[in-house]
């Protein structure tokens, strides 16, 4: 089985798992990820947060898993950043939420406790800082409605707020 533990490797695993699918302007999704990527290389990033950068979406909009990803090889270190910045919550997030929370009504938001958790790792905070950078791209926003604009733009200053940028 191949194993991906370079950026090349996993650079290919990424365009395998993104390929045919576009982003709102018709564009090749992939793209996104490789500007994400670029973003932190330019930022100093080790290549184990390359790797988790070009790799953000792949568990969120895709069939691939985490375990998938590890069972391909791709270093345990990069995959632990794509589970944080995941936004499906897994069944043991939420574990730790009912015991940090001890009942459903006082649980924080979703989107609160999504960048919170983000927060508290300084890569994952890199990988999704590009990642918003990215979305809030004038460019890119302008293939959606004003609407959109204007929701998105409300959510990831939100977010920015949270992750301290």
């Amino acid at each position: 089985m191949q194993k991906y533990k370079t950026m090349v490797d996993v650079i290919a695993l990424a365009e395998f798992a993104h390929r045919n699918q576009v982003d709102r302007a018709g564009l090749p999704y992939i793209e996104h990820p490789r500007r994400v990527m670029e973003n932190v290389r330019a930022q100093g990033a080790l290549p184990y947060v390359q790797m988790a950068a070009i790799l953000h979406d792949v568990t969120e909009d895709t069939a691939f898993t985490p375990e998938m990803l590890l069972e391909l090889g791709v270093p345990e270190a990069a995959v632990n950043i794509v589970r944080l910045v995941d936004r499906n919550l897994s069944y043991e997030d939420w574990k730790v939420l009912d015991a940090e929370w001890g009942d459903h009504e006082s649980f924080p938001d979703p989107e609160t406790y999504y960048y919170d958790r983000i927060r508290e790792n300084h890569e994952a905070c890199q990988v999704k800082l590009a990642d918003i950078s990215d979305n809030l791209q004038p460019w890119r926003l302008s293939y959606l409605s004003v609407e959109t604009q204007a929701r998105l733009k409300a959510k990831y200053a939100k977010a920015q707020s949270i992750l301290g940028a």
